[in-house]
């Protein structure tokens, strides 16, 4: 009678009774529209899969790759991009010191080498100055773009190599 008697019950209510789940599992419950609902079984079928959940596993997998990989992506060109621009202020500075070394220098030859002018000649001195100063940055402007316009300002002109844009 004992063993009826929990039959029995056993029947009845373990219809009422919640399955354990599974401790690794998690349930997810997802409302669709039709549309999404073709689309997911069109890929279920694409996949050969034998499951939602495979579909859903397969979605959730490739979705995290494809972050993961523009993310790393970014990253890469946040790179190459300091890399460059520390290249660039590199040359920059090169170029600065270049500048300064070449200007002490002429100040240093202006100082030492150029006589004196006497002061009854100076206001002629400083006419004839001024002219020939006009003179050399007019030279120097069209000098300069006249080597704009035949791109002797290039990289490849300067002897500064070009790296190509590609990603580590």
């Amino acid at each position: 009678m004992c063993r009826t008697l929990k039959t029995l019950c056993t029947l009845l209510y373990s219809a009422h009774m919640r399955k354990r789940k599974r401790p690794e599992s998690v349930r997810y419950s997802v409302r669709l529209s039709q549309i999404q609902s073709e689309r997911l079984a069109a890929l279920r079928e694409q996949l050969h899969a034998r499951s939602d959940n495979e579909v859903f596993d397969y979605l959730v997998t490739v979705g995290t790759n494809q972050r993961d990989d523009l993310e790393q992506l970014v990253y890469a060109l946040f790179g190459n991009l300091a890399d460059s621009l520390a290249r660039k202020f590199q040359s920059l500075e090169t170029v600065s010191q270049l500048h300064l070394a070449l200007t002490d220098t002429f100040i240093k030859y202006a100082l030492t080498a150029l006589p004196e002018v006497p002061p009854s000649l100076m206001t002629g001195a400083r006419a004839r100055a001024t002219k020939i100063y006009e003179q050399v940055n007019l030279t120097a402007a069209r000098e300069f773009q006249r080597r704009r316009e035949s791109d002797a300002y290039a990289a490849t002109e300067l002897g500064i190599e070009e790296e190509p844009n590609t990603l580590s």
